[in-house]
């Protein structure tokens, strides 16, 4: 019992195995996992952060976005005004964007072209319509009857300056040259010295190995220069066909017979003044 005794007072101690040695283990391990877990989660919250940082330093820095303008729509251009009729153009003139000659020119008219017109009329200007534009055009140079020509003006002012018919009376200016005179240009002669001798110095007829019309006495020079001279050659050509004239040089240019009066044509410089019927006034007949 003594022996049992002692073995039975000894201390015991806890028995050993498997199990008891896992439970620490685990601890360990769920709290090696705890931290994992908040370091996994402060650095998300850092990433996070730096995330938001910057997005907002990109905000400040970046430049905005160009505003997209929308072009202005064009504006429509005015309706053209009807054509209610048509007139004359008397003589070149301007057409102005308004009715005054302080508007700006936008096109122009020529002399006896016909134009449209709207009916409107303002200030004295009257309003037309000119390649599918409206414009204005002074009243005064539009006309409802078509404007005679230039040349048919000058016809009839020289018709009207020059004295009525012709005469037949003996001329005491260089008398001696009508023997060497055929019919019509003695009548030429004749004509000018009764209406215009006092302006006329001398007369010239037949010259004797001419080969043109002075050596066959179908010619005369009315010596005069300047402004009678003008009105002699109208005269001659308003009685053209009554003295037989077949065409007059004057001032270095030719009318010829048949031609309206203001259709001279400009001649050869042959090298004088004599030549060149600056001093005279040539006359041809048939």
């Amino acid at each position: 019992m003594a022996a049992l005794g002692v073995t039975l007072g000894a201390t015991l101690w806890p028995a050993a195995g498997p199990q008891a040695s896992a439970q620490p283990a685990a601890a360990a391990a769920g709290e090696q996992q705890d931290t994992a877990r908040r370091e996994a989660a402060g650095r998300a919250a850092a990433a996070l952060r730096i995330e938001e940082r910057t997005s907002r330093d990109r905000s400040r820095t970046s430049p905005p976005a160009p505003a997209v303008r929308t072009p202005a729509a064009a504006p429509r251009p005015a309706p053209v005004p009807s054509v209610v009729g048509r007139k004359w153009v008397t003589r070149d003139v301007n057409v102005r964007s308004g009715p005054s000659a302080g508007s700006d020119r936008i096109d122009g008219l020529a002399a006896r072209a016909r134009t449209g017109v709207t009916g409107l009329t303002r200030s004295g200007w009257t309003q037309v319509v000119v390649d599918g534009r409206a414009g204005w055009v002074r009243s005064t140079f539009l006309s409802t009857t078509k404007p005679e020509s230039r040349t048919a003006k000058t016809s009839r002012s020289a018709a009207r300056r020059a004295p009525a018919g012709v005469s037949n009376a003996r001329c005491r200016k260089s008398r001696a040259i009508e023997p060497h005179l055929t019919a019509n240009a003695r009548a030429v002669y004749r004509a000018v010295c009764a209406a215009y001798g006092g302006s006329v110095s001398s007369f010239g007829g037949y010259r004797p190995g001419d080969p043109r019309d002075h050596g066959t006495g179908r010619a005369v020079d009315i010596m005069v220069s300047g402004a009678p001279g003008t009105r002699i050659a109208r005269y001659v050509q308003a009685n053209a066909r009554e003295l037989g004239v077949t065409y007059v040089i004057y001032q270095q240019r030719i009318w010829m017979a048949g031609d309206p009066a203001g259709r001279w044509k400009f001649m050869a410089d042959r090298g004088g003044a004599t030549a060149n019927h600056y001093d005279h006034v040539h006359v041809s007949v048939r």
